[in-house]
């Protein structure tokens, strides 16, 4: 086979096509990211007050996303999908709060909130991306427990 450039510069050649070949690749590996949304938002109690522990977890009609959120001290919380805080694909999500208790000295957990947050399908709650991208979430803490 003859190339269409002399042998001299068949190694600049070489590297070139090389090199627009990785940048394609670079450039195409990015694209799943590309459509994600940030999503912010914070959970708490009807008087304000926050929920300091537990994760937000996102479905989307009973398919698992893989998409959630730590909440902070404040109840705050950013989603990630691949990775942390890089946000979510635009969409229609229900939403459940998990992970949400406060472990005692004994090794007891004492839940935060009532148990229908804690399932997408009794929740709920239900946002749509990107027309939604500050969540404020407001739970109520179980009714058998309370808060202190």
């Amino acid at each position: 086979m003859r190339l269409p450039f002399p042998s001299a510069d068949r190694p600049a050649a070489a590297l070139g096509l090389c090199l627009a070949v990785a940048l394609t690749m670079l450039g195409s590996a990015g694209c799943g990211r590309s459509n994600l949304v940030r999503v912010r938002g914070r959970v708490a109690y009807s008087d304000g007050s926050p929920v300091p522990v537990g994760r937000v977890l996102l479905d989307v009609g009973g398919k698992p996303t893989g998409a959630w959120g730590r909440l902070r001290s404040d109840g705050r919380f950013t989603i990630g999908t691949l990775k942390d805080n890089d946000g979510v694909a635009p969409g229609t999500y229900r939403v459940a709060i998990v992970d949400a208790a406060m472990t005692g000295p004994d090794g007891s957990g004492k839940l935060l909130v009532a148990s229908q947050f804690t399932e997408f399908t009794t929740s709920g709650l239900e946002f749509k991306v990107p027309e939604q991208t500050d969540w404020q979430i407001v739970v109520e803490p179980p009714a058998d427990r309370g808060r202190k």
